[in-house]
């Protein structure tokens, strides 16, 4: 079945599937719209500069981190503490300078660390029982885990999975998933290691487009401790990343702990940028409207309903012209609204009955999502036999 609107055709195509909205819990939310951070608990000499003049978030001002040449730090960051959980998502917004290089070596900037219970709040995030980095080297992405703490040094190189619960799972030990193990290397007189899962390419590019380093983007992240069961850990730990709203990392089966570690939780996370071998160049890198979060808000099967229609947008990212589009199996009530990533209510687009069919709804009536800041919103339509959630980008 066919559609025409201004002159364009829209073809609509039916699923079998229902969504609905899954529940989040915000462990802290940070906008950056003033400098007082120890009283919202980040410690650590915590020292954001902010800067007023280039922000995506509404509270006018973002983080600004610069490296100087030669320089490790940008001497900014902080820590802060959180109600622990086995598993944590974080989101943010992120842009870098246009002359923005990074370490241009194969390891380091980081930028972003959680830690667990299994060490104190002081503890530094290289050389832990367990830390979780978010970054990215060379333009791509990267996910990556240390547990140099738990290196049993008299084997180093050995396997030891089927062995002992007392091994390090991202290097010196072996592989305790279906990942290749990690690196093992001299630490003074211990050993570290690391395990990384990378992006297929670049997604902060030098050119102008869609990847454009120096535009603001939406990143996520999310972690998941695997389980352990009679005493051994089981690889079912997951880890992925999100660029934009797209899934750029997905590493499902992942073994982050043993089973010497049964009440290990999530509990810390770091804003620590770093480059152990100084900045080659001036640069900058900016943060906005930062989240923690026990998981994302994801769209789920309902499998009590045995026919829905999949909703369509488009353009999308969403300007003057875009229209939502969907067929209705039968006559009902329909309610449009538009949230943004933390799930408060921005605007309700359409609330009224339709008849059975297909129909097109302006997604912008009046330009009333020109007042959003640029980036990931979540347009809700709550249907009779369902709810269907999806993302929209804003770009003002």
């Amino acid at each position: 079945m066919y559609y025409k609107y201004n002159n364009f055709l829209v073809f609509i195509i039916l699923l079998f599937s229902t969504s609905s909205l899954l529940s989040q819990t915000i462990l802290f939310h940070e906008s950056f719209d003033d400098a007082n951070y120890t009283t919202r608990g980040w410690y650590d000499s915590p020292k954001f500069n902010l800067d007023s003049t280039d922000f995506i978030g509404n509270s006018g001002s973002s983080a600004k981190f610069t490296f100087l040449q030669g320089e490790r730090t940008p001497k900014a960051g902080g820590r802060i503490q959180f109600t622990p959980s086995e598993e944590v998502y974080l989101s943010y917004r992120v842009k870098y300078s246009a002359n923005y290089v990074g370490s241009k070596k194969p390891y380091h900037p980081h930028e972003f660390q959680f830690v667990t219970n299994e060490n104190d709040k002081w503890v530094g995030p290289a050389y832990t029982h367990l830390t979780t980095y978010i970054e990215h080297n060379g333009g791509k992405p990267i996910l990556a885990i240390q547990d140099g703490d738990n290196v049993d040094e008299n084997n180093i190189g050995v396997d030891l999975k089927d062995i002992t619960e007392n091994r390090a799972v991202a290097g010196c030990n072996g592989s305790s998933d279906e990942y290749p193990a990690g690196d093992c290397y001299q630490c003074d007189d211990v050993h570290c290691n690391g395990k990384q899962w990378k992006a297929s390419k670049i997604y902060f590019s030098d050119s102008v487009g869609p990847y454009y380093k120096n535009d603001w983007h939406f990143i996520e992240a999310y972690f998941k401790l695997n389980s352990i069961q009679d005493g051994k850990g089981i690889p079912d730990g997951i880890i992925r990343y999100w660029y934009d709203g797209t899934l750029i990392i997905d590493a499902p089966n992942a073994a982050l702990r043993t089973g010497a570690f049964p009440d290990m939780n999530f509990n810390q996370f770091l804003v620590l940028p770093y480059i152990g071998d100084g900045s080659p160049v001036d640069q900058t890198m900016w943060i906005d409207e930062l989240t923690v979060a026990s998981s994302r808000i994801e769209t789920a099967v309902d499998e009590k309903s045995e026919e829905q229609t999949q909703l369509e947008i488009f353009p999308n990212p969403v300007d003057e012209t875009s229209f939502i589009r969907f067929y209705l199996n039968e006559s009902e009530n329909v309610k449009i609204n538009v949230y943004d990533v933390l799930g408060n209510l921005f605007s309700t687009i359409y609330n009224d009955r339709l008849d059975k069919g297909g129909h097109l709804i302006l997604l912008n009536p009046n330009q009333k999502l020109n007042d959003l800041s640029n980036g990931i919103y979540i347009v809700k339509v709550e249907l009779n036999s369902g709810n269907i959630i999806k993302l929209i980008t804003i770009n003002n």
